[in-house]
């Protein structure tokens, strides 16, 4: 039989994911010897209640295959997944909703990389000011995103990649906040295995109960940093003040909430599991 590897594009780091990676499909006929990949792609940017839509378009997508586990091919081989024109505006892929943007069989092995070309960029505000966005020459040649950790796709299986699309260290506001005069645009894009990522979900309200929307939830590993500074992961809450981070690996996390007029609150030693979801609710003050 054929493995399956799948790549879904989705929104918002608040986005869902069924933990489907490594299982065979009982509805899709599989050739034998390759396997099918899907993408995701996630997180908002902030100021998000200031922002109506953040387009971002995409001609090609394509995965290296190395030659065995942990080793690099002395030459960089890459394989087409799809070479589809597509505009995605990520705003619209939140809280669980995905987008596939490439579904291939491909050849049993190991596969370590992303390669998505992104060629144009564009964000809207709320009042009508629209930004068309310079795309660095690298994102526009391919955007190279680890995938962490490597998939071993195996005969016969199907594994899903997310490509988490930070989309709040990506699109750098230029200007005060009261009077924006555009945005930078430096894709910040993390690739991982479904099989081993799990999840963290909550909602934030305030002492009265009242859920409290577009707050900002962060959550890194201490003592991980990029750079001088904490590698984190972002999202922001909905209407029902509801969040979900997924694609995370295991591991144990400092969530910290975030939202203008309120205090921080932190939770410590949040533990994630492959293929579950922990909870971890606020209350702002």
């Amino acid at each position: 039989m054929m493995r399956k590897l799948k790549i879904f594009i989705a929104g918002l780091v608040v986005s869902s994911l069924a933990f489907v990676s490594c299982t065979n499909e009982e509805n899709i006929s599989i050739e034998e010897g390759k396997g099918r990949i899907n993408v995701l792609l996630t997180d908002a940017p902030y100021p998000i209640e200031l922002i109506s839509s953040t387009y971002v378009t995409i001609d090609k997508v394509e995965i290296r295959k190395k030659t065995e586990a942990g080793m690099e091919e002395e030459k960089d081989s890459f394989i087409v997944l799809s070479e589809e024109n597509m505009v995605i505006d990520l705003l619209e892929l939140t809280n669980g909703i995905t987008e596939e943007i490439a579904a291939a069989e491909l050849e049993a092995g190991y596969y370590d990389m992303i390669r998505l070309h992104v060629v144009d960029a564009t964000v809207v505000l709320n009042n009508g000011s629209e930004f068309d966005l310079k795309v660095p020459s690298g994102s526009s040649s391919g955007l190279k995103v680890k995938i962490q950790p490597e998939i071993h796709l195996e005969e016969g299986q199907t594994s899903d990649v997310l490509l988490d699309f930070d989309v709040s260290r990506s699109f750098v506001v230029k200007g005060p906040l009261d009077n924006i005069n555009g945005f930078n645009f430096k894709p910040v894009v993390r690739g991982v295995y479904m099989g081993a990522a799990g999840r963290i979900e909550g909602n934030v309200t305030d002492t009265l109960a009242t859920p409290l929307e577009d707050a900002m939830i962060k959550a890194w590993m201490p003592g991980e940093t990029e750079g001088d500074s904490i590698d984190y992961i972002s999202s922001f809450t909905d209407e029902l003040g509801d969040y979900k981070i997924i694609g995370l690996k295991e591991g144990t996390y400092t969530v910290v909430c975030e939202m203008e007029g309120y205090e921080n609150d932190t939770l410590k030693d949040v533990i994630v599991t492959a293929g579950e979801s922990v909870s971890a609710d606020f209350e702002l003050k």
